[in-house]
């Protein structure tokens, strides 16, 4: 860690969306944390932009706590993009609607990335696999057209076998962080909701509501606002997308509730998506261990991760168990 002072660091509003917020009790324990043990971890900068550290450099500039600032290198901004994916999907626990934002948006920025390093004849993917790898076709593709296909298809298959997906399902998440970033400008408060998981839409209405027009789009608004702040279920985000006026004339059949479109129950939905989501878990304890200095953390910050640790340890144990009873029948 270099030495801590104060810097005017710049915040770049896209950069900052791709960071889940801190709930208030999260909050108050980081600013609870800083105001005992001063600033213990860099604030990261691309080009004087923060990457990553937004909540630690408000709360220093704030309470004028020291801080240090480390530069990272990347080659443009796509690069920065994917890498504060990347590090958000690996260190937090977060909501699946945001999970599949950042995976959409890791894959956008890699794939724009690619196109411009293959550009300056330096792509990840070499030329020779690419070149082999193409059937000749009745038209032919413009050779610069077929790296970037190429290319992109590869960056799909790392990064779902990387987040244990299929390589259609990252592209899919792209075209949903696509809709996410449409809908932000227009009804952020609402994008918030679904992002954190409080609004359960689903992938056809997401993008529904991202065609709709200004007007359309604030009546919905006010149908979604009218529901219980706290929690919108799929059926509910459904019965009002799909019944509105604006989405009948659009003729986007996907949404009508019948029989043939309705989801079908599917008894491993949860157990999937808990199987999804413990490799983070892990990845962020691993991270954790190797990086924190343990001889010189707080008491309190030790007892409340052995308290957390207890507490995941005995619910992995009774899920453990009601696992193998149901599987020995």
């Amino acid at each position: 860690m270099g030495e801590k002072g104060f810097a005017h660091l710049q915040i770049d509003p896209e950069f900052k969306a791709l960071i889940p917020p801190l709930r208030k009790e999260e909050y108050r324990q980081l600013e609870l944390n800083i105001s005992v043990d001063g600033c213990r971890e860099s604030i990261l900068v691309w080009q004087g932009v923060i990457v990553d550290g937004h909540n630690r450099y408000a709360i220093c500039n704030r309470l004028h706590i020291p801080y240090a600032v480390q530069e990272v290198a990347f080659s443009c901004r796509e690069d920065a993009i994917a890498w504060i994916c990347a590090n958000q999907l690996g260190r937090r626990n977060i909501s699946e609607e945001m999970r599949k934002y950042l995976i959409g948006k890791q894959y956008e920025a890699e794939k724009v990335a690619n196109d411009k390093k293959n550009a300056e004849g330096r792509n990840q993917y070499s030329e020779q696999h690419t070149t082999n790898m193409v059937s000749p076709a009745p038209r032919k593709q413009p050779v610069s057209d077929i790296r970037k296909n190429e290319s992109a298809r590869r960056t799909a298959a790392r990064l779902g076998k990387q987040y244990h997906l299929s390589q259609s399902t990252v592209v899919k998440y792209e075209r949903y962080a696509q809709a996410i970033d449409d809908l932000s400008a227009r009804m952020p408060d609402v994008v918030q909701q679904v992002l954190s998981g409080n609004y359960k839409v689903s992938f056809d209405n997401l993008v529904a509501l991202s065609e709709m027009d200004d007007e359309a789009l604030q009546g919905m608004k006010q149908k979604l606002n009218a529901l219980p702040p706290a929690f919108v279920r799929y059926s509910e985000s459904r019965r009002n997308i799909a019944g509105s006026d604006a989405v009948r004339n659009a003729g986007v059949a996907e949404l009508k509730p019948s029989i043939k479109t309705m989801p079908a129950y599917d008894p491993d939905a949860e157990v999937a998506g808990l199987t999804l989501t413990i490799p983070s878990w892990v990845s962020s304890m691993e991270r954790t261990k190797k990086v924190t200095d343990w001889a010189a953390i707080s008491l309190s910050a030790r007892e409340g991760l052995e308290k957390a640790l207890l507490s995941l340890e005995r619910c992995a144990k009774e899920l453990l168990s009601v696992a193998k009873e149901d599987a020995d029948g």
